[in-house]
């Protein structure tokens, strides 16, 4: 049993690609730029927005930080709350808190946004603490939760997630990584950058977290 879980938000404890795709559409078409082949939620849900903006769409950093601004005026009101926690997520969070497992949310959103999106749809009283980012990367945030923890907590921490920036970031700060199959990664990503554990499910996560399964 893992006695700690670290959890990413989008994709992983919400289904948010609704607020976060018109977010990104909404501050394109303000910009008159083109929305074509920009708003695949493998592309757009995962990253930090501006590694989006400029690594993956080319914009300089100051054009990207424009969009950024207006990506935020309309996710920062109506966006991250077109969202909701994936069917059988709030009562595994409460198996968890029963089993003595500590809880954290370690996004590569902003914490006030996350804080909000935890408040709302109820996930806050299962969690310690929700870490968010600025610009950082995901293996930032979760040294961050994993200095929160303590050396003696980190060699039973868990890194849960759906894409390869959970796994990079899983790798560099030296934790496991489990993977869930109902959020935004592909199984291509997932042979490219292969977790510790696959969850199809969110009965299969409870498991890997609560030792009920093999590796």
């Amino acid at each position: 049993m893992y006695n700690y879980v670290l959890f990413d938000l989008d994709g992983t404890l919400t289904d948010s690609k609704e607020g976060i795709i018109k977010s990104v559409a909404y501050a394109l078409e303000k910009m008159g730029e083109t929305t074509a082949g920009r708003l695949d939620q493998h592309t757009v849900i995962g990253p930090p927005m501006m590694t989006t903006f400029t690594q993956v769409y080319g914009f300089s950093e100051a054009k990207a930080r424009h969009l950024y601004s207006l990506f935020q005026e309309r996710y920062g009101t109506v966006g991250r709350f077109e969202n909701k926690p994936f069917p059988g997520i709030l009562d595994l969070l409460q198996a968890l808190r029963d089993h003595g497992v500590a809880s954290y949310v370690a996004t590569s959103k902003p914490t006030v946004h996350a804080q909000a999106i935890c408040d709302k749809f109820g996930i806050t009283p299962y969690v310690e603490a929700v870490c968010g980012s600025t610009l950082e990367t995901k293996a930032d945030v979760m040294q961050a939760v994993l200095d929160r923890i303590g050396p003696d907590g980190v060699p039973s921490s868990l890194m849960v997630g759906d894409r390869k920036y959970d796994v990079i970031g899983a790798r560099e700060t030296h934790v496991p990584v489990a993977i869930v199959g109902f959020g935004y990664g592909t199984e291509a990503e997932r042979q490219a950058f292969p977790p510790d554990y696959f969850a199809p499910d969110v009965p299969a996560l409870q498991q890997i977290i609560l030792g009920d399964t093999n590796r």
